[in-house]
């Protein structure tokens, strides 16, 4: 029987991927778990951060990002399509790029963080806490959060040429 031996330089060239997405992991569920103790008692769950831009209030999401999908009747279609997601995205990153910038790196533990964040909550709830309340766009959390200012990171990353680090080969000259 032989066993999975993953190389150090593996988890060296993953260690920015891997804390940057733990952060989000853990201050997500942090975060989510304060909130709903904080509010969960009340008769209104909100409570006022920064009247009138910004309240806590408490939602729980059994659908897809804002709520689409909400009223399946099966909620375990979105946690296989939350995996799916995850993979074809872990996928897509370790395939498509030779030498990821530790920016590039950062940012897509950035997203995988999210997206677990979120993951745990379904696999353990059956839901989503959301509890960020702008008042004009929907309910949402520091996972979704996360998700979406990686992927204008990603974007900035992509248009700017630093997604890769350059290339140290030169062309075969003619």
């Amino acid at each position: 029987m032989t066993m999975l031996s993953i190389s150090p330089r593996l988890v060296t060239s993953l260690l920015p991927s891997i804390i940057s997405g733990s952060v989000v992991v853990i201050l997500d569920q942090i975060i989510k778990h304060w909130v709903e103790s904080l509010l969960s008692t009340e008769p209104e769950p909100f409570l006022w951060i920064l009247n009138p831009f910004l309240k806590l209030r408490l939602v729980y999401n059994d659908g897809l990002i804002f709520g689409i999908f909400s009223d399946l009747d099966r909620p375990w279609i979105m946690t296989i399509l939350v995996l799916v997601a995850i993979s074809v995205l872990s996928l897509l990153y370790t395939q498509q790029l030779n030498a990821p910038t530790t920016a590039t790196k950062l940012t897509f533990g950035i997203t995988l963080g999210g997206a677990l964040g979120n993951l745990v909550d379904r696999l353990r709830l059956g839901y989503v806490v959301d509890y960020m309340d702008l008042g004009w766009w929907p309910v949402f959390n520091l996972a979704d959060a996360a998700i979406n200012v990686s992927m204008v990171l990603f974007l900035f990353l992509l248009m700017t040429g630093r997604l890769e680090k350059p290339s140290t080969t030169h062309p075969p000259s003619a």
